[in-house]
């Protein structure tokens, strides 16, 4: 099994599951910047994360991580029980929508646009936008992660998004700033954040 991986992109993702999960993969890093590239990701537009499975090839994050968990049925970061599952989704649907829409625009104007040409307005009106978003979290006392007692892809999915809010400057109240750390020291995304930055 081949991983596609840029550095600091949401490869990451797919790397942190795969590690969870105990996997044995290769991460491929792609020359997605260079002008004249040596290593191409097979994406048709060249994008990462892509996954090469012997005959079967897929691309987009989420798509990538469902597809591994269906592979091994066995773990809990996406459930079988309909309840358990439609929680997860449910979770997912949220960071790919809701929080990954203001905070991505935010991050595209603070990183891929030189300075003098970023919009002041636009700036303000995403950091708003994705800190009223975040205020909407709520995190069940009950819960160990987001969607129950296990750490599932919604875990990873929402906490990465989040750690990226941090990164604009988006402050955090310490209920989610604690959820943040929590998952990033898991072992796994460590192990993974390791290979997907080399």
């Amino acid at each position: 099994m081949k991983i596609y991986t840029y550095p600091k992109s949401r490869s990451l993702r797919v790397l942190w599951a795969l590690e969870e999960m105990g996997s044995e993969y290769e991460p491929i890093l792609v020359d997605l910047l260079s002008p004249n590239p040596t290593v191409i990701s097979p994406h048709p537009c060249g994008k990462v994360p892509f996954l090469t499975d012997e005959k079967v090839s897929v691309s987009e994050t989420l798509a990538i991580c469902i597809y591994l968990c269906e592979q091994h049925p066995d773990t809990c970061l996406y459930p079988t029980d309909p309840r358990e599952k439609a929680s997860v989704n449910s979770w997912l649907s949220f960071a790919l929508t809701d929080l990954k829409a203001p905070v991505w625009n935010l991050l595209k104007q603070m990183v891929f646009i030189p300075e003098g040409q970023r919009s002041p307005d636009l700036m303000s009106y995403f950091t708003h936008e994705a800190s009223n978003v975040i205020s909407r979290i709520n995190l069940n006392p009950t819960h160990s992660w987001i969607a129950g007692s296990s750490f599932t892809l919604a875990d990873i999915f929402l906490s990465h998004t989040l750690h990226w809010a941090k990164l604009c400057g988006i402050e955090m109240h310490k209920e989610i700033d604690g959820y943040i750390t929590r998952a990033m020291s898991r072992p796994a995304f460590m192990r993974a954040q390791e290979k997907n930055n080399q």
